[in-house]
């Protein structure tokens, strides 16, 4: 097995159990397709089957934030409200697109919006090897937030990320998100950045912090506009080493991410650890009671057969019973002298009519060999069939006595009846008819 294969094992089972790697192998997905940390590109050959993080390009997806106040508490109620939205303004095949809920914060400062991927050429390829999915800018945010402690808790805070001549500027309050945009720039130049950033600067309260990061800029930013911190090079051509400083979190529940939520079993674990520990107990407690109870059968077989001066195995001779066989053996014995071949191909003619086809199903035969009783079950559509098979084998060498027995209708209802025949048997009688028979072609 290749180590791929077992590295895509290893994570399904340890997703199942709620425990997902830990670690993952970051890659960067944009319009030209996938990339490493160190900015070579990729094809899927190259990808393993299992464990990737992914940052996706802001080129590549569009922002929702829901409105204050709508009731959407969990993230089904996020991806249907974002759906809605998309149908509206993105026509009805964008309700289909890939969705990435988020929300935080609680009470008046609550919300809540979602991600979309509008280009799906990579997802279906991709999905299965992921093991996060998660928005460049949402994880330079979280990224902010771990590195920035001052920032995340300032009353009033802003995030601008830039790729190439898309801005995504956030807005935060009390270090929770509150809006989401994606402005155009009218090239990727310094001087477009700055100018976009004025009037959004100019719309924020005294004393915000901003800071700015990104990528895709034609030249370096020299002089960034008063108030706001560069926390990266912004013309480079990959996102800075800052997002993948740490691992990416598993997916939860409206976390921002593209894949759905780990559903831990730890609080059912241990109890069904329990569970099953109980079950083998049980089952070798049952085991232990079967073997014992065989052992003291055994044992008081022996002693029986000892009292009695018998040998453990009798020698039995074909075609003769020996005095003092128990009569399961007798009956054995007589059964196995049985002409079996002629009263195999007789029940099987009498169930054909004239053109060959069959009047009856046979479920079971039983013969009483000591009585020479048979006892046939079978299935019918009407009595009249029934009534005709017992009317063929009544005229056969070898049988007699054929009467039908219980003769009911079928279980909920089916179509058919079940039915039962009795019939007493000449074993001389069938045995002579055993050459007939095997020259019709009966079943041997």
């Amino acid at each position: 097995m290749s180590p791929s294969m077992n590295e895509a094992r290893r994570t399904a089972v340890a997703r199942v159990l709620g425990r997902p790697p830990r670690f993952g192998r970051p890659l960067w997905l944009d319009a030209q397709g996938l990339c490493d940390a160190e900015g070579h590109r990729l094809c899927d050959a190259q990808l393993p089957a299992a464990g990737l993080d992914l940052l996706l390009s802001e080129q590549l997806l569009t922002p929702l934030v829901a409105e204050a106040g709508l009731a959407l508490s969990a993230a089904d109620d996020i991806r249907a409200h974002a759906a809605h939205l998309l149908s509206h303004y993105h026509g009805p095949l964008a309700q289909s697109w890939p969705l990435a809920p988020w929300s935080e914060g609680r009470g008046g400062l609550r919300r809540c919006g979602a991600w979309a991927l509008s280009s799906v050429e990579h997802w279906a390829a991709l999905q299965p090897r992921l093991r996060s999915a998660r928005p460049a800018s949402l994880a330079c945010l979280e990224a902010c937030r771990r590195q920035e402690p001052a920032w995340a808790q300032a009353p009033q805070a802003a995030l601008a990320w830039v790729e190439g001549s898309l801005l995504c500027w956030m807005t935060l309050q009390d270090g929770v998100l509150q809006a989401v945009r994606h402005l155009r720039l009218p090239a990727p130049t310094p001087e477009a950045l700055c100018r976009r950033l004025q009037p959004l600067l100019a719309g924020l309260p005294q004393g915000t912090a901003i800071l700015l990061a990104g990528c895709g800029l034609s030249a370096p930013l020299e002089a960034p506009p008063a108030g706001v911190r560069v926390l990266v090079a912004l013309d480079t051509a990959r996102p800075d080493p800052l997002l993948w400083a740490s691992p990416a979190p598993a997916p939860r529940e409206a976390s921002g991410d593209f894949l759905p939520a780990v559903q831990p079993l730890a609080r059912w674990r241990w109890p069904l650890l329990v569970v099953a520990l109980l079950c083998l107990g049980l089952a070798a407690q049952e085991g232990w009671q079967a073997h014992a109870q065989r052992q003291a059968a055994h044992e008081g077989v022996a002693g029986l057969q000892a009292r009695q001066g018998r040998p453990t195995t009798p020698t039995v001779r074909p075609g003769r019973v020996v005095a003092g066989d128990p009569k399961g053996l007798v009956e054995a014995n007589q059964a196995l002298r049985q002409p079996w071949q002629a009263l195999l191909a007789q029940v099987e003619a009498a169930a054909l009519d004239e053109q060959q086809r069959p009047r009856v199903a046979w479920l079971g035969l039983d013969l009483q060999a000591s009585r020479a009783e048979l006892r046939l079950e079978g299935q019918a559509e009407d009595r009249a069939q029934i009534l005709a098979v017992a009317d063929t084998l009544a005229r056969l060498p070898g049988w007699g006595e054929v009467l039908p027995g219980a003769i009911q209708a079928e279980e909920g209802g089916r179509p058919g009846l079940r039915f039962s025949l009795q019939a007493r048997l000449s074993p001389a009688l069938l045995a002579s008819a055993a050459p007939a028979a095997s020259s019709t072609g009966a079943p041997r």
